[in-house]
């Protein structure tokens, strides 16, 4: 759905996203809005934000920074034709005290993203990560939830850390250390061995390195669905614990999927042929993987995002400048 609305200069913008005035970020307090620009506005707009606060990115690529503020932070969406990079290794550790929420949502992190600190409810949503990573024992991020998002590298958890995946992909959860995880309707390429105190929902495996013993017994599992084989012919057999209740494996990558072949491209929609999706359902009687649950995957950003804003060469006589924008949902 677009809309056309005719307004002034001064107008407080739900999202900036027009590539004619380059890289954007839009600082929003209360009703007053500061702009930032070039490959630093978002490091530039972080250091005077507050907590609270909601920063817009348009698309292109933003050097990183390290937050420590629980802002909003907003991009032009991973699956759009112009998508919100922000690019190099950067942390996130709110302040305990902070009560606000940090919350991220519609940009493509090129590097690695470290949560620290202590801190609890981070929430990300519709982005993509290279690298996720918490495993220091000094940390105690809890609930960490990540909803439509994609982790195309891996995923280094660990510690005192709680996390939460909601139809999420995930390529390799690549280590697991004194943390609790629970995933819905997710897929997921790659876990390691050893894997503890984890519940798992509707989701999909590939399990190319879970190579002994299947999951242990405190892990519980249901609804779940392997590949049966691996390229070598190993038999993965990972559903041996007495808590996978209802889990089964499939044959092959073509049996499951309509085009995915267990490697990440960014055109992939992770679709379920039509067979798949009537045989291997989840607890909720949907189908399992991405596209079921409560949340079926979407990455288009909740927000409006602003995609032409054309503004008059001559002021009023009041002497404001008449802005016209363009708002696509």
């Amino acid at each position: 759905m677009k809309k056309v609305l005719l307004a002034v200069v001064g107008i407080m913008f739900a999202a900036t996203s027009f590539a004619q005035n380059g890289l954007v970020a839009s600082l929003s307090h209360g009703t007053d809005i500061t702009y930032f620009y070039g490959v630093n506005a978002l490091k530039d707009a972080v250091a005077v934000a507050e907590s609270g606060d909601i920063i817009n990115l348009s698309d292109g690529s933003f050097n990183a920074t390290d937050i420590t503020k629980a802002i909003i932070l907003r991009g032009a969406g991973i699956d759009s034709k112009e998508p919100t990079y922000i690019v190099n290794n950067f942390t996130i550790e709110i302040p305990a005290e902070d009560t606000n929420q940090f919350t991220m949502e519609g940009i493509k992190c090129s590097n690695t993203m470290a949560t620290k600190g202590t801190f609890a409810n981070p929430y990300f949503l519709k982005c993509q990560f290279n690298v996720v990573s918490n495993a220091a024992e000094s940390d105690a991020v809890t609930n960490i939830m990540f909803v439509n998002c994609k982790i195309i590298g891996n995923i280094n958890v660990g510690a005192n850390n709680s996390y939460y995946f909601v139809n999420c992909y995930v390529k390799d959860i690549a280590r697991y250390q004194n943390a609790s995880l629970t995933a819905t309707n997710c897929i997921i390429n790659s876990i390691a061995a050893g894997l503890t105190q984890s519940e798992w929902y509707n989701c999909i495996f590939y399990t190319s390195r879970y190579t002994e013993g299947g999951f242990p017994n405190d892990v519980k599992c249901m609804n779940c669905y392997s590949l049966a084989y691996g390229p070598s012919g190993y038999a993965y057999g990972i559903f041996r614990g007495p808590s996978c209740i209802n889990c089964k494996e499939f044959p092959t990558w073509e049996s499951m999927f309509k085009s995915f072949k267990g490697t990440y491209t960014d055109e992939e929609t992770f679709e379920l042929t039509d067979e798949a999706k009537a045989e291997y359902i989840g607890n909720d009687e949907k189908e399992s993987g991405l596209y079921g649950g409560l949340q079926p995957y979407n990455s288009t950003p909740s927000y409006p995002l602003i995609t032409t804003m054309t503004v008059d060469k001559q002021t009023t006589t009041d002497g404001k400048l008449g802005v016209t924008i363009e708002v696509s949902k």
